[in-house]
């Protein structure tokens, strides 16, 4: 009895932290899936942003409040080590055509630069730039980073 149990409490030890490391990463997901809805919600009613500019303070400040929460304390980001420059916010138009859809351009008539003479996007796709590294730290074990890809797409319906 007492041999069978030194041989089992390693493997019990593995399987609950190998537990806790899937819910770090679950829960590193669902905040970061979150902050990107919270951003989606305020990007869908902007009024005259310029999303060709990334120097758009409406822009940078969704990209703010992606980061640092509503409270936007600089000093602490709601996912461990993500940056403003991480977070992408692009304007996309369905085609009409095939119900595609893609990126708007920035230029001309068929983009969604108003001061060119486009119109607004249909959707705005929030993401994280290349993804956000998660690196699983289990005892003695040495493991790869595990890449997320949270994205959110919501209708636009500013100016």
């Amino acid at each position: 009895m007492l041999f069978e149990s030194i041989l089992l409490i390693p493997i019990l030890v593995l399987l609950f932290v190998g537990g806790m490391e899937m819910g770090k990463i679950t829960l590193t997901y669902y905040q970061l899936q979150k902050a990107l809805r919270g951003g989606a919600r305020m990007v869908a009613v902007l009024q005259g942003a310029d999303f060709c500019n990334p120097d758009d303070p409406q822009i940078a400040a969704i990209k703010s409040f992606i980061v640092y929460g509503p409270d936007a304390d600089t000093s602490n980001p709601v996912v461990r080590s993500l940056t403003l420059e991480q977070i992408l916010i692009m304007p996309e138009r369905a085609d009409t055509e095939n119900g595609a859809i893609n990126v708007c351009d920035c230029g001309g008539p068929d983009g969604c630069l108003a001061s060119d003479g486009g119109r607004a996007p249909d959707y705005v796709r929030l993401s994280i730039d290349g993804g956000y590294t998660f690196q699983p730290r289990i005892p003695f074990r040495t493991l790869d980073p595990i890449l997320l890809r949270p994205h959110v797409r919501a209708p636009f319906g500013g100016l």
